[in-house]
């Protein structure tokens, strides 16, 4: 099969339905998830978490982050899974593993979150009060509970349909959402979500977007929009790693300074090291000792 690997989202309107769709596709910024050493079920699990929370950070106009994750047990194989997606659609994440507990390639969500498990919504505006909507992980599916959340919490009814491929690190997906205070929205939303179910995966992989939504909807008048680019791109930077270190106390410094070697930091979600060298350290406990 050959892939698209473009990296974009398109959003899309049908103007005889009370329907807004967004299409995404992620290839490259999905490489660093299978260079972290994740086994290939929780690769499947961010690759889905990334496609479904940028569905979803795209439809909001103010400027908010989104961060999508499931919440496990701390006894279970998997302790968090989580994608943060920024105004720019720019994202990266990571998953938290219980290394007292080994984890199979097949093991489902349900397996690796253990009974309990939640999926976590929050959204944080840029001049307002976050807020978070939570709904219990009932299924292996999390296009399913994002769609009961929507469907429950928000009473704005929502489909996604999600292919992976672990194998070729990719993911695709479609949102089709009602659009409030429109006749016979929903449906509307059934009727184009029969459709959209038709897409297979390699259609997904590989066509343009232009010519996926020909496919689905050659008799819907459908209105698109241009494409926006997408990137994994982690917060993580040396400077980061030098604030925190502001924050220890002197005695804390100094005692790290005082190994030859220095020191490292690692970050929890792309792995990168950032080395500080004792010359660096003793900088930083002058700086703080002021």
């Amino acid at each position: 099969m050959k892939t698209n690997s473009d990296d974009k989202i398109k959003r899309f309107i049908f103007n005889n339905h009370g329907v807004r769709g967004e299409i995404v596709r992620l290839h490259n910024s999905l490489q660093d998830f299978s260079s972290m050493g994740y086994p290939e079920c929780v690769q499947k699990i961010l690759m889905e978490l990334s496609a479904c929370a940028i569905l979803v950070a795209s439809t909001l106009k103010d400027g908010s982050e989104v961060m999508l994750q499931i919440r496990g047990q701390e006894s279970s194989p998997l302790r968090y899974a989580l994608i943060n997606v920024r105004e720019d659609l720019s994202f990266y994440g990571s998953a938290a593993k219980n290394e007292e507990l080994n984890i199979d390639e097949n093991d489902s969500i349900l397996t690796l979150f253990g009974k309990d498990a939640v999926l976590v919504l929050s959204i944080f505006p840029k001049d307002e009060v976050k807020w978070q909507g939570i709904v219990e992980l009932k299924t292996d599916s999390i296009q399913s509970s994002l769609m009961e959340y929507f469907e429950h919490s928000s009473q704005l009814p929502t489909h996604f349909i999600i292919h992976t491929d672990v194998k070729q690190h990719i993911c695709g997906g479609i949102m089709l959402q009602i659009i409030p205070e429109i006749k016979d929205n929903v449906n509307s939303l059934e009727h184009l979500t029969v459709l959209s179910e038709t897409l297979s995966s390699d259609e997904m992989f590989s066509l343009d977007y232009t010519d996926i939504l020909r496919r689905l909807y050659a008799y819907e008048d459908v209105q698109t929009f241009f494409d926006k680019e997408i990137a994994y791109k982690c917060i993580c930077s040396k400077q980061r790693c030098e604030n925190a270190l502001e924050k220890l106390s002197p005695a804390e410094l100094l005692s790290m300074a005082s190994d030859p070697m220095g020191t490292s930091m690692t970050c929890q979600h792309c792995k990168r090291t950032y080395t500080f060298t004792k010359e660096e350290l003793m900088h930083l406990y002058h700086k703080i000792s002021q």
